[in-house]
């Protein structure tokens, strides 16, 4: 804020008064009267009129710079008398010894007697004015002073009659009697206070103030104005004063408002506004709680950086085929935290951008869909608590009686088991699932040659494509395009859901290919299992790699995994196609995924296991077995069963989440918590053709209840703009969390974040 300084309020100057003119000598012969200096002169003047007001004659009396008219008259007294007047000649004051009247006549003193005059009430003729050496008054009055020069400004003091003389009496104005010993450039200067002026002048401009203040918010100049002949002090200026919320500069800083506003910006101090970013106060600050896939850029702005993908989806999927149940394993502990009856000999499983999974039946087609976290789960019977698979007794491992008692679906995290086709498929049924950069889910069926596309809150059927394949797998890759492998019609299918348009990519009888597993690299490049080959897309040409195999996995350091059923677990350099070994396992591994840590698992199929190994440096020999963990009966998945695919290649996005504060905590005494209503979100970024963020959000008033809360739906920029009104959403707490997505249909395209913030309201 800017600093002050008072200012004492103008007051006008006119004319001089008959008998209390004021004097403008103290200014200066070219300056113009400061305010301070007219509150010392009225002081003085209030003085010297007091004095004057106590005399008993006329007469007149003289100070340097002032001249006061003040009525009656003056006598002089003796310098060393006691304050009685004299009685008569020769007599002292003070009735002591009687020293003689000047012995000489008029105009001299005696020596003894150096205050009497010649007689009493009299003045020496040559001493026509009051003796400098006698204070006191005469015992008459002296008589009028008479100017040797001429006095035609009436403001007792003499004019020059050597304009050269500079001495104390001389008057330098005899025109004005408001200056007589200092006499400002009058004639050259106009405006100028107490200055002579003529009836009808136009005012002139003046500011008495900081020139720096001038034409600055609330601070104006004033004008000198001609009033009664003379020139006024300077009226009409103003001054800084204290900055208050009035949409006014009222310091005269340049500045409106500053440091009296709410954190909105507005004077409504109900309001609060946070927000973060490199020009924020508060700074970017991404580690692997609060952010997964981002970076930053030079200029300090979040951006997509998958190499800092975080390892948020920690669980890998599986599902037990002979059992109808999919089990949970935490891929760092590697210990087995729930599993979940579904329906009829599930197959595939694919992981949706928030870890929850999808899991296809082949026995009747239908497809259940798990939720990962327990705070996510419905309370479906209402009992107040989760019903879900619990490994209590923290073995690693799920036991019949630590799952949900009930049938299919009874799992209160189960979200929902639904028929896409409307009914029953013939076996086998779906055998493919792939989520799209939508976090939708594409099922592939194998019987009806169809592909059936899932809304993933519901598991609503959005549409069926009918391309006239038997499918034995999905992938979605860069660009959004659906691969299936479909060996069943000797072709890899290739779908573009922006058009609605299907075909054959390329024959594998023709190209010598012998297809199984199918996924997608960093590059775009499609990869069959089988005998391991990748097709690129760009010119659609094939590299064989002659290794047997079923289920792929692909890294985004461009390494290869393949499960050799009972061969173990291989690893294949994604250039070359170099052999880089083996891993065996001993499990019949028949799937293959890779995990957020990097390390590679193997579905053991005829072991009812899975197999946690050391995937070794990038380009180097495959690194040893880790750990096994047991699971359910006849694992059998080979689809995306981590959300690794998904996640760097499918739909490279970064993830940011942050709690904002709505600046105003629980009451002390009744610890109630104010009303906090959010009013809008707002972002600053720069999104390129084909990226857009994703912002979901909840509230409460504290962070367990936070981590209890119901996100929003997730809401899409473009085609929503900011800021997002969010004060008809009602979402009220004194802590907000925002989950921002950067998503990209194209790696080569990368949106950047700069700023975000939220604004709320206490109600």
């Amino acid at each position: 804020m800017a600093t002050y300084t008072n200012k004492i309020a103008a007051t006008t100057v006119g004319p001089a008064a008959a008998n209390a003119p004021v004097r403008f000598d103290a200014m200066g012969a070219n300056a113009g009267i400061s305010l301070a200096k007219l509150s010392i002169l009225a002081a003085l003047l209030l003085a010297l009129a007091a004095c004057s007001n106590s005399a008993t004659n006329g007469g007149q009396s003289t100070t340097s710079g002032f001249t006061i008219p003040i009525g009656g008259t003056v006598t002089g007294k003796d310098a060393s008398s006691t304050g009685t007047k004299d009685v008569k000649a020769g007599t002292t004051d003070d009735g002591t010894a009687v020293p003689q009247d000047d012995a000489t006549g008029a105009g001299t003193d005696d020596a003894t007697t150096p205050q009497d005059d010649a007689a009493p009430g009299t003045d020496d003729a040559d001493q026509p004015q009051d003796d400098s050496e006698q204070p006191q008054n005469d015992a008459a009055a002296d008589p009028p002073a008479v100017c040797a020069t001429s006095d035609e400004d009436q403001d007792g003091v003499c004019a020059c009659a050597d304009p050269q003389n500079t001495t104390a009496d001389c008057d330098c104005d005899d025109n004005n009697p408001n200056f007589a010993t200092n006499c400002p450039a009058c004639a050259t200067t106009p405006g100028i206070a107490g200055c002579l002026c003529k009836g009808g002048a136009k005012p002139v401009g003046c500011y008495d103030g900081d020139p720096n203040w001038l034409g600055k918010g609330s601070c104006v100049s004033g004008q000198h104005l001609c009033q009664g002949g003379f020139w006024s002090v300077c009226q009409g200026e103003t001054f800084p004063e204290p900055e208050k919320c009035d949409g006014k500069d009222n310091d005269c800083d340049g500045e409106t408002d500053e440091g009296v506003k709410s954190t909105c910006g507005t004077c409504d101090l109900t309001c609060n506004e946070q927000k973060i970013g490199a020009d924020g106060a508060i700074k970017w600050n991404l580690n692997s709680e609060n952010s997964t896939g981002l970076g930053l850029t030079p200029q300090g702005d979040v951006t997509l950086d998958t190499s800092q993908i975080s390892l948020k989806l920690k669980f890998i999927w599986l599902s037990n085929s002979s059992e109808n149940t999919v089990s949970k394993v935490d891929c760092k502990t590697a210990k087995e935290v729930g599993r979940y009856k579904v329906c009829n000999n599930p197959s595939r499983t694919s992981v949706d951008l928030d870890g929850n999974v999808y899991a296809s039946c082949r026995g009747d087609g239908r497809v259940a869909k798990i939720m990962a976290e327990k705070k996510d789960c419905i309370d479906k019977n209402g009992n107040g608590v989760i019903d879900t698979a619990t490994d209590s007794n923290g073995d690693g491992n799920i036991q019949p009686n630590e799952m949900n008692p009930g049938g299919e679906g009874a799992d209160e995290c189960v979200a929902y088991l639904v028929q896409p086709l409307g009914q029953a498929s013939s076996y086998p049924g779906s055998r493919g699932a792939a989520v799209d950069k939508f976090n939708n889910v594409y099922i592939g069926y194998w019987n009806e040659a169809k592909v059936a596309y899932l809304e993933s809150k519901t598991g609503n059927t959005l549409k069926t494509v009918n391309w006239q394949c038997p499918t034995y797998g999905l992938v979605v890759d860069q660009k959004g395009y659906l691969w299936g492998q479909g060996n069943g019609c000797d072709a890899l299918m290739m779908y573009s859901p922006t058009d609605d348009k299907w075909f054959k990519a390329s024959s594998y009888s023709q190209n010598g290919i012998s297809a199984y597993g199918i996924n997608v690299d960093g590059a775009g490049r499609i990869w069959v299992g089988g005998s391991l080959a990748r097709y690129n897309p760009a010119d659609g040409s094939w590299l064989k790699c002659n290794i047997g195999g079923a289920g792929i996995a692909t890294t985004n350091n461009n390494m290869v995994y393949i499960a050799k059923d009972g061969g173990g677990i291989g690893k294949v350099d994604g250039e070359t196609c170099k052999d880089l070994g083996t891993v065996n396992t001993g499990g019949s591994p028949h799937g293959v995924a890779v995990d957020f840590d990097g390390f590679v698992w193997g579905v053991n199929l005829g072991g009812n296991s899975v197999d946690k190994i050391d995937p070794g440096q990038p380009g180097q020999q495959i690194g040893a077995l880790v750990t096994t963990r047991p699971i359910g009966q006849s694992p059998y998945t080979y689809s995306d069963m981590t959300g690794y695919t998904l996640n760097y290649f499918t739909a490279p996005k970064g993830q940011f989440t942050t709690v904002f504060f709505g600046g105003i905590g629980s009451n002390p005494v009744t610890t109630n918590a104010p009303k906090q209503v959010w009013q809008s979100l707002s972002a600053e970024a720069d999104l390129p053709e084909g990226t857009n963020l994703r912002i979901r959000m909840r509230a409460a008033n504290n962070s367990n209840d936070l981590e209890l809360a119901k996100w929003s739906e997730p809401v899409d920029f473009p085609p929503e703009v900011f800021p997002y009104d969010l004060s008809k959403a009602g979402i009220i707490g004194n802590l907000l969390q925002v989950e921002v997505q950067l998503l990209t249909k194209d790696k080569k395209l990368t949106p950047a974040l700069k700023s975000l913030s939220a604004k709320s309201k206490l109600m």
